[in-house]
């Protein structure tokens, strides 16, 4: 399945001239995924933060969370840190099943030769 991406006339012909139609449809998908892994690394980086700030990993902190065992639980800050490395953890997780998903694609549509 391939959908459409819109891209001026005058920059395609020049990268497809440049590379090819095959090796440019391989570049953009690289652009693609490169995007999504600096985006995980982002994630990882703020959920680092939340665990050196708290100790431990978010599952533990939940559960913590859950029996009442988290001081000033209810304050701004730490319910604010709870729904963001909450969310963190959920994105990040849906990029990492995206990520294989692509990556699985991609070696079906392009075979194991990478571009990177």
């Amino acid at each position: 399945m391939t959908t459409t991406l819109e891209l001026d006339q005058t920059i395609y012909s020049a990268l497809r001239d440049s590379f090819g139609e095959q090796k440019l449809k391989q570049k953009v998908n690289d652009i693609f995924i490169s995007g999504m892994e600096n985006l995980l690394e982002k994630y990882s980086n703020q959920i680092l933060h939340f665990e050196e700030k708290y100790g431990h990993s978010f599952q533990e902190f939940e559960k913590q969370w859950d029996n009442e065992k988290i001081a000033n639980k209810h304050s701004n800050e730490v319910e604010s840190d709870f729904i963001d490395w909450e969310m963190l953890e959920a994105e990040k997780k849906e990029l990492l099943s995206t990520l294989k998903e692509v990556n699985r694609n991609n070696r079906q549509f392009y075979g194991n030769n990478n571009t990177k």
